[in-house]
């Protein structure tokens, strides 16, 4: 395609994707739907300019410009033959319009300025482009200079030599004004790249001088004063912006680093953004570019004619910086370089680059200037000093206080090559170990091999050294001349990082009778591709190398013709001259060297305990070799590596045996190997002495340990109390004659784990209960193995399965703890009997004196429960409930309706609250919200409280909040927790919870995370606190108790944006994730921030964006399904987090005149309670409530529809707002709907939503699963 002319389409899409940077092909089929065809014709039209280099895909179907693609767009734009993109649609992120600057202006031509902004690296792409040199005609002078200042500093990178400056056709389309800037570059590539016998006089003759005369004065000080006469010239100070500052800052940085660091950041200061070649070219400089020579070496061994003598200058100048005696520079010394010093230089740079080389090497230079530099610091220094050698040189004791300043007194840790060989391939590794302080080396870090001679070379020992030589470049199959160094390098390793011998041996050639005459085959057959490794034990392994003078005759061999005697005569003389060859023949006439005889291997079962599995082989066994696969492998076995004896199996008998083994084990599985965890290699160890019995042949790997089954009758425990605690002591009985102490297994074990390892050769494998049992044990017990007044009671639980002795206080708290409550019959009458198990549930705690949390699900009735529990204990003194402000009318109703024999406090007079509460007496119920209880702390405290209800309970699960401290600080003889969700987000709530239910149970706060840190992402750890915590906390699910309960079907309803609310989108995800991204310290906040953001904007732009006068995607779709159920007889719940998108859909209710209900936070109580009992007994089609102040405490069993307008974090809110409707009354199935834009933030909240629900589950629902949200987590999802 031609740079000038683009077809209408493509330039439609190229157009597009400038101003985007980076488009979906979605998005594209949208915004260009009325200009071009739609669907397969644009991804055609895409891959076609994929092809031709001007587009590029990034991930999936997302599509941007290539800098060929930008280039053809200018050209397009500057012909005339294409209208200028519409700029105004870019969108306002600082870094895009930086870079539509720069193309817009390109785009100008002559009318075009340098931006003072724009992203140099946009730049350096563009002029990098093979045709880029077509800009010049028609830039403005400012653009030509930059652009003149690029190609001439190329070519001059490349350094090609040539008669002719490769730029003179380009200049002479530049500005007049521009001429004395062009031949400036002109004279200096002839200076450096022409023939070193012209002459020619450069813009900077001080320089040129410099470099081909010698002088007396320090190069140090010829060189500033070579650059201050180049900025007294009417340059004003400034650098100049050619090659040739380069070759100035690379000499001066040889004669004084200290200096040239100096100079060189003044340089790159006075760049700024306007010459991005030299800036970048600086960058790299002072970057370490080459600080490990990385690629130097495969730069070094290219031809001469091969070699961008610019570009070595520059590496060869980052790596001088570290200094001649730095083991960077060290490598140098071991490559051979001859070749590249030795030549006889084409130009000035070249020669220039290999006197520099030569100092590096400590050759010495042999032209001006470093020559000069030699000259002073060097060879001549010694022999002029003075005989009487009174005083070190001053760069002795210079270096001397350096290094001692460097001194940490810290042993550097020492580093080593290993190399890994695995059977497979094979396939060789290298890896890079660091010892330890304890002297210990590490698992290594791999590297490429063919890095080493380059990177890592001053690790490499002689060894090392012997084996790279004869490896190639690109890691494929091992060559032969690399196996014989391999064999004997001293750190040669198996990959399970083990020491391995290598063995090398030849296979065995057979020489075979066919129809036809003779074949030979070659066992094991895999040795004809040249190399095959036979481990034979896990240190050592045999290598089969076939060798070459046989790989070269095989495929002759594989078919003889029949022979007469004398043909028999010279085969045998054939292969008896190849070395190391054994060989074995069935052919009469032929004497091999090789013995055959029949294999003697007994069937058996190989076990081997590892890393708590245990692998079962069927294998077959002979004397002291390595046992083999039984019925597989090679049907030819060696009998040891140095002679010539072979075995020879029958495979077809050996699968007969492997049938027999497998039916007599209980494993049930097919095949040969198998790998058992759990109760399957429990019960396989179980049938051990059985299977011994009926004649199968059992035997251990030599590296595994014994296993020893034991199941939880092994276990006993005695128990005693001592003063405040019980001291706990138990026993694990392995045999008659074998007892462990309960206090070394608890050591051993890791929670939950099946194994205990007792020594190096002996494990014991625990059955699922005793594990159980015994992961218990270790929650509740402290290291003296202790347990408290409160911990005791779950652990009664645990003890009903456990023989046990104690004392007599033990056994008689048993038996009161045994004992469960009698509750009165008439209390229990109105109740279901799932309620009824609940009260008789909650009073046996209460009366034992522990606190309770009663988790049932929305709608089971756990304020009904609670009052029954208040009933029996109304004559114990006073209670007190706390509720959210919302459901005080609530509880006011239940209890003259369940409980019209207590009498409720709800303060009305704030003069009066103080002496009623401390006046409070038996019968009475004090209701509180949580909002008073700050001002009435001092009166709360002040008295105890016979019971104590918090509804809603996870508003105190911030303990650190002054409502939560408060609660903790109160006395009450019975405290009880009511929530649905008494865990939403993290363990510390659960902490916060039990504090006020049992206080002292889960310790203090870092104890707790000490003790149960690890349960959210740790399933053992999990059903640790699962076992202290689950006495004390009782929860139901609807579908477990209410089987009459309608269906509720739940329905995530997606919704497109619009093409302007999907670009608004775009735009905005990518400006916030520009936020994120710099923003120091801050990144929770700015990411939270921009979801919320995002979140608005997918419900209606006109939340982010007051003056937005079109469409809301979201807000049409929700009157849609309003509409349709208004119509068809439903009534509907509307929540939403956002108060503002609540009335913008109240607006549009209101012109559609239809009635409706409202609730929000700023709602007053009594408007509150008007508009439920309007909604409950009118027939009003619409409630709208505030996710925040009507989730909770409702019951809107009217409406069977619900509709969330906006996913939540959290879906145990979404869920709890939902069961206004679904819960106990409601007779018609509810249907609750979700909207959910697509391809936007709120699908990425609702996949989150099952990872949220495993948090409560994980603990309140045996189930193991507990993940929580971190601030990467949450900056995901903003990314694509």
């Amino acid at each position: 395609m031609s740079a000038f002319t683009l077809s209408f389409d493509c330039y439609a899409l190229l157009s597009e994707l400038q101003l985007q940077r980076t488009a979906s092909t979605r998005y594209l089929q949208e915004q260009l739907q009325a200009q071009m065809p739609l669907g397969r014709a644009l991804i055609d039209k895409l891959e076609q300019l994929q092809q031709q280099g001007l587009v590029r895909l990034r991930g999936e179907q997302q599509w941007s410009l290539t800098a060929e693609g930008t280039l053809a767009l200018i050209l397009a734009v500057r012909s005339g033959a294409c209208p200028m993109p519409n700029w105004a649609r870019v969108p306002s992120v600082t870094g895009q319009e930086m870079a539509q600057a720069l193309v817009r202006e390109l785009c100008l031509g002559e009318a075009g300025q340098v931006p003072t902004y724009y992203l140099a690296a946009d730049l350096l792409g563009l002029l990098d482009v093979t045709d880029a040199h077509r800009l010049l005609p028609g830039s403005s002078p400012q653009w030509q200079q930059l652009m003149l200042m690029h190609f001439s500093l190329q070519t001059l990178l490349d350094a090609e030599p040539g008669a002719q400056w490769p730029l003179a056709p380009v200049a002479s389309a530049c500005a007049p004004e521009l001429k004395s800037v062009s031949e400036g570059f002109a004279a200096e590539w002839q200076w450096l790249c022409g023939d070193l016998a012209g002459e020619v006089t450069t813009h900077w003759p001080a320089l040129q001088q410099l470099a081909e005369q010698g002088g007396d004065q320090p190069l140090a000080e010829r060189l500033l004063g070579a650059l201050g006469q180049w900025q007294a010239e009417g340059t004003k100070g400034q650098w100049p912006l050619m090659f040739s500052a380069l070759l100035w800052l690379g000499w001066l940085q040889q004669a004084d680093p200290v200096i040239a660091s100096e100079q060189r950041k003044k340089w790159q200061r006075s760049l700024g953004n306007q010459f991005p070649l030299l800036a970048d070219l600086l960058g790299q400089w002072a970057g370490d570019r080459h600080g490990q020579a990385v690629g130097l070496f495969d730069t070094l061994q290219l031809p001469l004619e091969e070699l961008h003598w610019g570009y070595l200058w520059l590496d060869l100048c980052a790596l001088a910086r570290h200094g001649e005696q730095s083991p960077q520079v060290a490598i140098l010394h071991k490559w051979d370089l001859s070749h590249v010093l030795e030549a006889q230089p084409h130009h000035r740079l070249m020669a220039f680059c290999q006197d520099l080389l030569r100092l590096l090497l400590g050759l010495g230079a042999q032209r001006a200037p470093l020559q000069q530099l030699r000259a002073a610091n060097g060879d001549d220094a010694s022999a002029d000093q003075d005989e009487d050698d009174k005083t070190p040189a001053s760069a002795s004791w210079l270096n001397w206080l350096q290094g001692l300043g460097r001194s940490s007194g810290v042993r550097k840790a020492q580093e080593r090559l290993v190399w890994l060989l695995h059977a497979e391939g094979p396939e060789l590794e290298c890896k890079i170990q660091k010892q330890s302080t304890k002297g210990e080396w590490t698992a290594g870090r791999r590297v490429d091999p063919a890095l080493l001679s380059t990177q890592y070379a001053a690790l490499l020992d002689e060894e090392d050294w012997a084996l790279v030589r004869t490896l190639p470049r690109v890691m494929g199959q091992l060559p032969r001349e690399a196996w014989a160094p391999l064999a004997t390098h001293p750190r040669l390793f198996n990959a399970k990082g083990q020491k391995l011998q290598l063995a090398v041996s030849a296979p065995l050639l057979q020489i075979v009778a066919t129809e036809q005459g003779m074949s030979a085959l070659l066992s094991p057959s895999a040795a004809a591709r040249g190399a095959h490794i036979l481990p034979l034990a896990q240190d050592l392994w045999q290598l089969i190398l076939t060798p070459q003078a046989l790989l070269e005759r095989l495929p002759a061999l594989e078919s003889i013709p029949l022979l007469p005697a004398e043909g028999l005569s010279e085969l045998q003389r054939t292969l008896d001259a190849i070395p190391d060859l054994p060989w074995h023949s069935q052919v009469a006439g032929l004497q091999g060297n090789a013995e055959l005889a029949p294999w003697p291997g007994v069937p058996s079962v190989q076990l081997d305990w590892q890393d708590g599995q245990l692998a079962v082989k069927l294998v077959t066994r002979q004397g002291e070799l390595p046992p083999l696969p039984l019925g597989k492998g090679e049907a030819i076995v060696r009998q040891g590596i140095k002679d010539y004896h072979y075995w020879q199996r029958d495979l077809l008998a050996e699968k007969g045996q492997a049938q027999q083994l497998r039916n007599s084990l209980p494993i049930g599985l097919p095949g040969s190997e198998w790998l058992l965890q759990g109760e399957q290699a429990l019960a396989l160890v179980n049938a051990l002495p059985e299977l011994v019995d009926a004649g199968v042949v059992i035997h251990w790997h030599q590296d595994s340990a014994r296993l020893k089954s034991l199941d939880e009758a092994a276990l006993s425990l005695r128990i005693e109390r001592r003063q405040d605690w019980f001291q706990v002591e138990g026993a694990l009985a392995l045999d008659e004659h074998q007892i462990l102490d309960l206090r070394l297994i608890l050591r051993q074990m890791t929670p939950g784990q099946r194994t205990v390892q007792l020594d190096e050769k002996t494990s014991l494998m625990l059955s699922d209960k005793l594990v159980e049992r015994l992961t218990m044990l270790g929650a509740m017990l402290d290291e003296e193995q202790r347990i408290n007044n409160k911990l005791a009671y779950p652990l009664t639980r645990l003890l009903s399965v456990i023989t046990t002795e104690g004392d007599d206080a033990w056994h008689s708290l048993q038996q009161e703890w045994q004992q469960e409550v009698e509750c009165p019959a008439e209390l229990l009458t109105p109740l279901r009997d799932y309620q009824k198990d609940g009260v008789r549930w909650l009073a046996t705690l209460a009366h034992h004196g522990f606190g309770a949390c009663l988790a049932d699900d929305m709608g089971l009735g756990k304020t009904l429960q609670a009052l029954i529990v208040l009933r029996m204990r109304q004559h114990l003194g006073p209670a007190l409930v706390v509720v959210p402000k919302s459901v005080v009318t609530n509880w006011q109703e239940e209890v003259a309706r369940f409980a019209p024999e207590l009498e409720v406090v709800v303060f009305e007079n704030p003069s009066e609250r103080e002496g009623v509460i401390r006046d409070a007496k038996a019968g009475q119920v004090i209701l509180l919200n949580y909002g008073m209880l700050g001002s009435l702390a001092e009166a709360l405290k002040s008295r105890r409280w016979s019971s104590m209800v918090l509804d809603e309970a996870q508003q105190i699960k911030n303990a650190g909040t002054q409502r939560a401290k408060l609660l903790f600080q109160l006395e009450g003889d019975f405290r009880l927790a009511l929530s649905g969700t008494p865990i939403e987000n993290h363990l510390g709530e659960l902490w916060s919870l039990f504090t006020f239910i049992n206080p002292g149970l889960l310790g203090s706060l870092g104890e707790f995370k000490r003790r149960f840190g690890k349960a959210v992402k740790d399933p053992q750890h999990m059903a640790l606190l699962r076992a202290v915590i689950s006495p004390f906390i009782l929860r139901r699910l609807k579908q477990q108790v209410l089987t009459e309960l309608p269906d509720k079907t739940e329905i995530i309803h997606h919704i497109s944006l619009s093409p302007e609310e999907r670009q608004l989108y775009e735009a905005t995800r990518r400006e916030v994730v520009q936020q994120v991204q710099s923003a120091d310290g801050r990144a929770l906040m700015h990411v939270l921030s921009g979801l919320t953001r995002l979140r608005r904007l997918c419900c209606s732009p006109e939340l982010v964006m007051p003056e937005w006068s079109q469409t809301s995607s979201k807000l049409d779709e929700a009157m849609a399904l309003l509409d349709e159920a208004i119509g068809n007889g439903h009534r509907v719940l509307v929540f939403s987090q956002f108060v503002d998108l609540l009335s913008l859909l109240r607006a549009r209710i209101e012109q559609k005149k239809w009635d409706y209900c409202y609730l929000d936070g700023g709602c007053s109580a009594k408007s509150r309670q008007d508009s439920i009992l309007r909604f409950r007994h009118e027939p009003v089609p619409l409630f709208l409530i505030s996710l925040k102040a009507g989730g909770t405490g409702l019951n809107l069993t009217q409406a069977d529809t619900v509709l969330h307008l906006d996913p939540w974090w959290n879906p145990a809110v979404e869920d709890q707002a939902s069961d206004r409707a679904h819960r106990m009354g409601q007779t018609q199935p509810v249907t609750v709907y979700r909207l959910v834009c697509e391809q936007t933030v709120e699908e990425k909240i609702v996949a989150l939503h099952d990872e949220k629900r495993a948090l409560a589950d994980g603990l309140l629902s045996g189930q193991s699963e507990v993940r929580g949200l971190d601030v990467e987590s949450l900056r995901a999802l903003l990314m694509g």
